[in-house]
């Protein structure tokens, strides 16, 4: 019992011994090295992190900056299959010019030429007007023999398109157009010209010209008419659509035989019956009083 009591204090008094040991070495030189080295792990895990979130920011950087050249890249493709079209147009101008002054040189008369023009506020309607306006050209026995490029002369957002369009003479549609203003509501309802007076209803300030045939559209009101030659032969005859209100001031003051007050509302279909309403309302085929 003895025994065994002497072997339970020396086993006590050595963990005691062994606990001092430990706190003692805790306070001795290792303990501030150790202190050192967590504060440097703790130093480098922060700049590890620093560096990811660098990395990541970097790599979003140059990703904005290729999609921004990528952008520029697709604008300047469009912007050199537009000019290429352009000059393959020009070339094409330019040939023709001199197939006419071959024929002249053989005694053939030089083909006609009057002035064509397109304009409007809505961008995105350009290809439905260009196609219409196309349309009724072609109708008339026109092509355009060049198209300027559009051009927003005012900087008030109209864009503009002039051509020049070759295949029929000035006087014939003259009488043409005005026979055509007097039987709008009796025309085909597939023919073209309603569907650019549709177009241009819905496209807000803009208006077309066809040789002596001119509609012009504001915000207030939307009139058709068809130009005097010698009006359009003036050497101070301004471009009928730069302003699409003088545009209609200038209809105004044609003859009521020349002049035709559009509808604000949809083109009415001429296979339709007559209401009430059509009739007390001035229309396509109402004359200005």
């Amino acid at each position: 019992m003895t025994v065994i009591l002497a072997l339970l204090c020396l086993a006590i008094a050595g963990r005691e011994l062994y606990l001092a040991f430990d706190r003692k070495q805790a306070r001795g030189p290792a303990g501030p090295e150790v202190a050192e080295l967590g504060r440097r792990l703790t130093l480098a895990t922060e700049e590890i992190a620093e560096l990811r979130r660098f990395h990541a920011d970097d790599l979003n950087g140059r990703a904005a900056v290729r999609a921004s050249d990528e952008a520029r890249l697709v604008v300047a493709e469009q912007r050199l299959d537009v000019l290429t079209d352009e000059m393959a147009a020009v070339r094409e101008h330019l040939a023709r010019r001199l197939d006419l002054a071959v024929a002249a040189s053989l005694g053939a008369d030089a083909p006609d030429t009057v002035a064509g023009g397109l304009a409007s506020g809505d961008g995105p309607a350009r290809p439905a007007l260009t196609r219409a306006f196309d349309r009724l050209a072609l109708r008339h026995g026109l092509r355009a023999e060049l198209t300027l490029p559009p051009v927003d002369t005012a900087g008030d957002g109209v864009w503009h398109v002039r051509s020049y369009l070759v295949g029929r003479s000035p006087r014939a549609l003259e009488a043409e157009f005005i026979e055509l203003l007097g039987a709008l509501n009796a025309a085909d309802a597939d023919d073209p010209v309603h569907e650019l007076l549709a177009l241009l209803r819905d496209a807000g300030p803009g208006g077309a010209q066809i040789g002596p045939f001119l509609v012009a559209r504001t915000p207030e009101e939307f009139v058709a008419g068809v130009l005097p030659l010698a009006e359009l032969s003036r050497d101070d005859a301004a471009d009928p659509l730069a302003d699409p209100k003088d545009a209609a001031a200038r209809l105004h003051r044609l003859p009521a035989a020349r002049f035709r007050d559009l509808p604000p509302g949809p083109v009415p279909d001429p296979g339709a019956e007559p209401d009430e309403d059509i009739d007390a309302a001035p229309g396509l085929a109402a004359d200005r009083a």
